[in-house]
Formats: structure tokens, sequence, C-alpha cells
């Protein structure tokens, strides 16, 4: 069944060493898709180069990239790895121009370096360039890293999911005005730290799961209790670590922690049950871990 909603735009922004990092942001994506879109009324389209720039004379290829994705983005994803890239007429990369072009347009723009080993095929001048514009633009922002195109995707995934709360997105279509009552929205949260495996590879592992309920309507939840039921009976959904009921104000969030374990299920549903002026509600979520 169709419903409304409104389109993002996610430009995926990077040089050509970075195709499987460019697949794991898709990934992240594709996921917020399946298991939020509905819920908020908004679909993030991802959008590559390679994919979405369409051929066509009349100005530098580069030109022609900003007309036709970096100016109609709303999201701006940049990647790097071992290179910066070829430079153009106004940057020192058409990675790095797009990330200028977005930022100075006022989109969500975030940047990922990677902390993988360097490939054995590096070459010496771009890793140079890379690190020297690393340097540059440091007092810009917060920059990101990496460790694997896992980890990379967890990230994404957290960036668009702020994204998507920041950017008005507040008014998707066929929505009624007027008093909404307490609207709440599940999602789950982790906090990542690098570890060293047997093999001295620098891995990610995954601390303090939660599960965050917020509140985005107009009225206050009360009496606010959670349950995590698997979609597939095979599996277990994870164990909440203390599930007393809370109290959310309106704009406000609550987080229950989780307690993972091996075989439990990624993706289950979260049964939110609440009273509200003394009438009690419930709402149920899908949501899914990384």
């Amino acid at each position: 069944m169709s419903f409304p909603a409104q389109v993002l735009r996610v430009l995926i922004a990077s040089p050509s060493d970075t195709s499987e990092e460019r697949d794991a942001c898709e990934r992240a994506i594709h996921s917020w898709n399946a298991s939020r879109a509905e819920r908020e009324q908004v679909i993030l389209l991802p959008q590559r180069w390679e994919s979405h720039a369409v051929p066509r004379l009349g100005g530098t290829g580069q030109e022609i990239i900003n007309d036709q994705l970096v100016d109609k983005s709303d999201i701006v994803i940049a990647l790097f790895d071992s290179r910066l890239g070829s430079a153009t007429a106004t940057a020192v990369s058409g990675t790095a121009e797009e990330i200028q072009r977005a930022h100075r347009a006022g989109k969500p723009v975030h940047v990922w370096f990677s902390d993988e080993p360097l490939p054995r095929d590096t070459d010496p001048d771009q890793l140079r360039a890379l690190q020297e514009f690393r340097k540059a633009i440091a007092d810009e922002g917060l920059l990101g890293s990496y460790a694997s195109p896992d980890d990379l995707q967890f990230q994404v995934r957290a960036a668009i999911e702020q994204d998507v709360t920041l950017l008005d997105t507040a008014s998707p279509p066929a929505v009624q005005s007027g008093p909404t009552g307490a609207v709440l929205r599940a999602r789950y949260e982790a906090d990542r730290e690098p570890h060293m495996d047997s093999r001295g590879r620098t891995k990610m592992r995954t601390r303090r799961e939660r599960v965050v309920v917020q509140n985005t309507g107009t009225a206050t939840a009360e009496d606010v209790t959670i349950e995590l039921r698997a979609a597939n009976p095979s599996e277990e959904p994870p164990r909440m670590h203390d599930g007393r009921p809370a109290t959310i104000l309106p704009s406000s969030e609550y987080a229950w922690m989780i307690l993972g374990f091996a075989g439990t299920a990624l993706s289950y549903d979260v049964v939110m049950t609440w009273h509200e002026s003394d009438v009690p509600r419930s709402e149920t979520q899908h949501i899914t871990e990384f």
C-alpha cells in the first residue's frame, strides 16, 4: 500500500578507491527506509555520480555533476580512503569541490576518513594531498573516521537519523493539522569503540546498547513501557536491563538499556504502551540494529 512521503536526496561523494564504503552507505540508507520511511513519511534516495549523473555536453564533468546532483541534494556523505582524487578548476579534487559547494549552501555534510591499513598500491602523492586536505578542513567541523565498511555503515545510519530529525520534514503531504497528542518513535542506538582482535587488526565493538523512545507529539506520555518482540519465532529479542516505566514530555526522549547476546534478533518490534490523560494507548514500531 502506498503512503505519502517527502523524498530527501543523499549524495554519496568520494574518490574512486571507496567502492566498498559507497556500497556500505547505500545499505545504511536502504535499511533506514525499510524500518523508518513509512513511520516518518520520509524516503531517503541515495545518489552516486556513476549511476545518477546523466552524460551531457555544455560544461566540465564536475560542473554537470554539481548541477545534476550536488545542488539538488539534501544531505551529502563524503568518504576518503587513501586518495584525494583529481583536481578541478576550482578545488583540489572533485569530492572536495562537492563538499565545499554543499557546505556553502547550508546542507548537512558528513565527512569520513578511513583508519584501515593502507593498500599496497597507495599513491604517495595522493596520500600526501589527502592528508593536507584533512588538515585544511579540520577547523570546519567534526570529521569522522571508520575502521571498516561495517563500521561506516553503522555511523552513516546514526548520521542520517539525526539529519531527518533536524531537517524540515515536519509537514509531509496529506498530514492532518491540529493537535496530535503524544507521538512516540523508537530507535536503536549503541556506542562503538575500537579494539584489537587476535591478529592485531582494529575492529569495532558495540557497547551500551539501548532503545530510545522520543515523543515528537504535543502531549506528555505517562507510564511509558516497552516490550521487545522478535519478528522471527526462532529468534530471541534482546533482554532489557531495566524495564521501569518512564514519563516522556513533548520533544523529549528516554532510553532503555538492552543486553545483547549471541543469537538475538537484529530486527524486532518495539511495543510501546503509555497513558495520555489517563487514557491507555499503544504503538508498535519495527526497528533494526546495526
